[in-house]
């Protein structure tokens, strides 16, 4: 098992992106996902990545990683095996690895741990990614917001990343279609959704700028677009199914328990 290390920014990512392109080279689809993948999408944008600084209430310049979240397809899960323990010398944890093998499987690198799923993000709610995996390195936009979206548990530092995510991915510049089949579909997304842009709109709202007019300008504008994916989600076409489970609202359980299925 990996030590729990604290990896700076530039060589995590070289071991990404060395990580994703040994994949490719072998025809296999690998791609970063939660907040490492919403990291690297919005490294460059310094509104988007000023406020994903703050996941940790400090004043670091750069981030620290210590996880990596993989997403592939579970046709590739004996090559991904080889590349990762065959060839890269990572271990892997056999118990996870036996007992969930069809959807996620949990390999050691030496410094850091990697988990990679298979065909559906399966958290709080469920995101099928089929054939979604995008050129690059990472998943799209899309599904890096809705996999922050999704939490039902949230930390500060998710609500800081959906903030993040909010800047980086204007809500109107996405496939709100895409969008919309899921959020629009199952009312338990929809309101888990709703919570946290309404609670990361709230922790934004409180953040401390000092009297800073550039610290002041970005918590505007995060609180702006946040306010966005809220009207985006009020407007979003409801399916029968939506408007049928909202009608129990919380008397029933409307998302998976993470600690059951990790």
């Amino acid at each position: 098992m990996a030590e729990s290390v604290l990896l700076e920014e530039a060589p995590f990512i070289g071991e990404v992106e060395r990580i994703v392109r040994l994949a490719e080279e072998r025809g296999v689809v690998l791609r970063a996902c939660g907040s490492v993948g919403l990291y690297y999408r919005l490294r460059h944008m310094p509104e988007a990545r000023a406020v994903y600084l703050l996941r940790d209430g400090t004043s670091r310049v750069t981030p620290l990683f210590k996880d990596l979240d993989l997403a592939s397809r579970e046709k590739f899960s004996s090559k991904i095996y080889r590349l990762m323990v065959k060839e890269l010398g990572y271990t892997e944890d056999r118990e996870t690895n036996a007992l969930f093998g069809m959807y996620r499987n949990v390999f050691f690198h030496p410094a850091f741990s990697i988990d990679v799923f298979y065909d559906v993000l399966r958290f709080s709610h469920e995101i099928p990614l089929k054939d979604r995996f995008p050129p690059g390195v990472t998943l799209s936009p899309e599904d890096l917001v809705l996999g922050k979206l999704q939490i039902h548990k949230t930390t500060t530092r998710d609500l800081m990343d959906l903030a993040a995510a909010a800047m980086a991915f204007h809500v109107a510049g996405l496939d709100r279609n895409y969008l919309a089949t899921i959020l629009g579909d199952d009312w338990g997304f929809w309101y888990d959704a709703d919570t946290n842009l309404r609670r990361s709109l709230d922790l934004v709202s409180k953040l401390p700028t000092h009297g800073n007019p550039a610290a002041l300008e970005i918590a505007n504008r995060a609180e702006r677009h946040l306010q966005e994916y809220l009207d985006f989600l009020a407007e979003v076409p409801k399916t029968r199914k939506w408007e049928k489970r909202s009608a129990k609202g919380t008397s029933e359980p409307w998302f998976e328990d993470v600690d059951e299925l990790h």
